[in-house]
C-alpha cells in the first residue's frame, strides 16, 4: 500500500511538468500568431501609402492642387475624363447677348458686365469655381499661360473668369485665387449673386444646373465684333487658345 502511494506521488510532478510545458508552448504559438498579424497590418499600411503616392498625376503638381486636398471628397467624376489623353476641343461661331447686370470683382468693386465685355478690346472668357480640383485649376493655369504669352501689348487682350459658385466664391477668395495664378491688371475675376451668375451662364450657353457637371468652355471675340463670339468646347491648352486668338484678331 505504501509503495503504491509513493508511485502516485511520483506521477504528480510528471503530470504537472507536462501541463506547464504545454502551457508554455501555447503561449509561444499565440505570440507568433499575434506578431504575424501585427506585421501583416504594418505591411498593409505601407502598401496603402505607396498606392496613394503612385496615384498622383501631373495635375496634382499644378498651382493650388495641394492646397485643395481637403476638397477631394467632392464628386468630380464628371470632370475627370477631360484630364485624360490629348487636349482636344471643338470650335464654333456663336452670337451672344451679354446681359445687362452687375457682378463683383476680386476687389469687391461692382462691374457692369456689358461694359466690361464691350467692343473696345479683344476678350477671352471662361467660367470657373475655386473649390473645383479637376478642370478649373487646369483652366485657370491655362489662362495664366495665355496671359504670359500674349503679354500686355498683344492687341490689348482682356481676360475674364466668372465664378459659377458665387455662394462660396467671395471677392476675398477670388483675390487669393487671382494672386495664386498671378493674374495681371488685364485679367478680371468676377462673382456676384446666384441669380446673376446663372443668368450670365445661360446667356453664354454654359449653365449645367450643378457646378459638378460643368464643362470646360473658352469664349473669345475680336475687338469690334459685336455679338459674334468664337466658342471652344473642351479643355484647350494655352497654345491652342493663343493660336485661335491670333487667327481671330489677325483681320482686325
Amino acid at each position: 500500500m505504501r509503495i503504491e502511494m509513493m508511485k502516485q506521488d511520483q506521477a504528480v510532478p510528471e503530470k504537472s511538468t507536462f501541463i506547464g510545458y504545454a502551457r508554455n508552448m501555447l503561449c509561444d504559438i499565440l505570440g507568433v500568431v499575434a506578431m504575424s498579424a501585427l506585421i501583416g497590418a504594418s505591411l498593409g499600411v505601407l502598401n496603402a501609402r505607396a498606392d496613394d503616392q503612385s496615384g498622383h498625376t501631373e495635375h496634382d503638381n499644378m498651382p493650388g492642387m495641394h492646397d485643395m486636398a481637403g476638397m477631394h471628397d467632392m464628386d468630380h467624376s464628371g470632370h475627370e475624363h477631360y484630364l485624360s489623353g490629348k487636349r482636344a476641343y471643338t470650335r464654333s461661331l456663336k452670337s451672344y447677348d451679354v446681359p445687362e447686370l452687375k457682378l463683383v470683382d476680386m476687389n469687391g468693386k461692382q462691374v457692369a458686365l456689358r461694359e466690361l465685355l464691350d467692343d473696345r478690346a479683344p476678350i477671352l472668357l471662361n467660367f470657373i469655381f475655386t473649390s473645383c480640383t479637376t478642370i478649373c485649376p487646369v483652366m485657370i493655369a491655362t489662362f495664366q499661360q495665355v496671359q504670359n504669352r500674349l503679354g500686355v501689348d498683344r492687341k490689348g487682350a482682356r481676360l475674364v473668369s466668372i465664378s459659377i459658385d458665387p455662394e462660396n466664391d467671395t471677392p476675398d477668395k477670388l483675390k487669393e485665387y487671382a494672386a495664386k495664378y498671378q493674374a495681371g491688371s488685364r485679367w478680371t475675376l468676377l462673382t456676384g449673386s446666384v441669380e446673376d451668375s446663372q443668368n450670365v451662364q445661360r446667356a453664354f450657353g454654359v449653365f449645367a444646373g450643378d457646378k459638378m457637371d460643368q464643362k470646360p468652355v473658352t469664349l473669345m471675340k475680336a475687338k469690334g465684333s459685336g455679338k459674334q463670339w468664337v466658342r471652344l468646347d473642351g479643355l484647350a491648352d494655352a497654345g491652342q487658345i493663343v493660336s485661335e486668338y491670333d487667327k481671330l484678331n489677325m483681320k482686325k
